[in-house]
């Protein structure tokens, strides 16, 4: 029996509070928001009853930095992925990107170039650009509605001499995707052939639906361990991503150091206090939350998958192997440019959706992103909505 049976179908208000989802200037009340990626649901009561016993103290200066933090990541990937990790080369930042950065400005130059594996989370995009980095795009190819590297185009992409780092998202945003271990085999034996840093983010691996097997990165081989950065949040497993609180790790004493110089250039060595508390509460309690959440999640999924194929089939879903975000492809809708599906979606559906060209130009053309982890009757509101409007097409 569980300590908490947490009720998503009754989720929490966030209209009306400082929720960015709901942002007014975005989301008018008419306007019912499925894009950015954190959920509708409390957080865990343990983070809560730690939060408050923090704030009980009266006292919020700058905490010193212990080994709890490092000790509470170790911890979820020992007891939730059966991996273990150092935690002496665990360290914070402020968000995932932050340390991506870090990872980028550390391991190439200006004008060495970044391979992506699109469609993937915007950031990525903009990370490599900002910071005056080249991006080859490694395109997924889509086949009987799901989405596979393509390996061939991989290769080519890491034997030219300006490439220094591969970005693997894994669990795969926006498509749902869970490489399997044979793919992150392939993937990191290239890398060691051609002498590229692997940067996996594995912010979704929580989220991982009925029959499919997560496998981290860091586990797999000793040489993979020591050529590979991961990086972590309980942002969205556990709706915390206001502590703006992150993790990321190696196995490697030498990229461990030289990530840490960069926090240091960077100035981004100062912990949130609250943010400690929220993520060492979610790392070293959330088991039962995340069970909960998971078992939710897939049903919800199941149904939103369903119910397109039944009644919208100018729309496919791709069904997803994890994360809470589903990729629809509408390109059947028979819009001429994005703007117009957009258009479509907000003002005709009345539902706001992530713009699929955000995540590739050319890749996410025709299609948007869904965020399904809200109280399932609000999904499936969404859903007719979008029904209805396509019917009146």
């Amino acid at each position: 029996m569980s300590k908490y049976v947490y009720d998503f179908d009754k989720g929490v208000q966030r209209r009306g509070t400082d929720a960015k989802k709901y942002d007014p200037s975005l989301c008018p009340e008419e306007i019912l928001p499925f894009w950015i990626a954190d959920t509708d649901f409390p957080s865990p009561i343990e983070v809560k009853e730690a939060l408050l016993k923090r704030v009980e103290l009266g006292h919020y200066g700058y905490p010193y930095i212990s080994s709890t933090f490092e000790k509470a990541v170790a911890r979820w990937y020992k007891v939730r992925h059966n991996t273990e990790i150092n935690p002496d080369f665990v360290d914070f930042s402020p968000c995932v990107i932050p340390a991506m950065i870090w990872c980028v400005n550390e391991f190439s130059s200006v004008g060495d170039k970044i391979v992506l594996q699109t469609p993937v989370y915007p950031p990525f995009h903009a990370l490599v650009k900002n910071n005056g980095r080249q991006i080859l795009y490694n395109e997924m190819k889509l086949e009987d509605g799901k989405y596979y590297i393509d390996f061939e185009d991989l290769e080519n992409k890491l034997n030219d001499p300006k490439v220094k780092i591969l970005f693997i998202c894994n669990p795969q945003n926006p498509t749902g995707r869970v490489f399997t271990r044979e793919e992150l085999i392939k993937m990191g034996n290239l890398c060691l052939k051609y002498n590229v840093l692997i940067a996996v983010d594995e912010i979704h691996a929580d989220i991982v639906y009925d029959g499919i097997e997560f496998v981290t990165f860091y586990s797999i081989s000793e040489e993979f361990a020591n050529n590979s950065i991961t990086f972590i949040n309980p942002a969205k497993t556990f709706n915390v991503a206001g502590f703006r609180t992150a993790a990321w790790f190696t196995a490697n004493e030498a990229i461990y150091q030289r990530m840490i110089n960069q926090q240091t250039y960077n100035k981004g060595m100062g912990r949130n206090i609250f943010g400690n508390v929220a993520l060492e509460a979610c790392y070293n309690h959330g088991e039962d939350y995340a069970d909960q959440l998971k078992e939710y999640l897939n049903e919800t999924k199941n149904q939103v998958v369903d119910y397109i194929n039944k009644n919208i089939p100018k729309i496919k879903a791709i069904n997803p192997e994890a994360t809470f975000l589903m990729w629809l492809d509408c390109r059947k809708l028979g819009f001429e440019t994005q703007a117009e599906l957009k258009d479509f979606m907000f003002n005709k559906a009345k539902v706001l959706l992530n713009d699929g060209t955000t995540f590739g130009e050319k890749e996410g053309k025709g299609f948007m992103r869904f965020n399904f982890a809200v109280p399932r009757d609000m999904v499936m509101e969404g859903l007719k909505r979008i029904k209805d409007a396509v019917d009146q097409l």
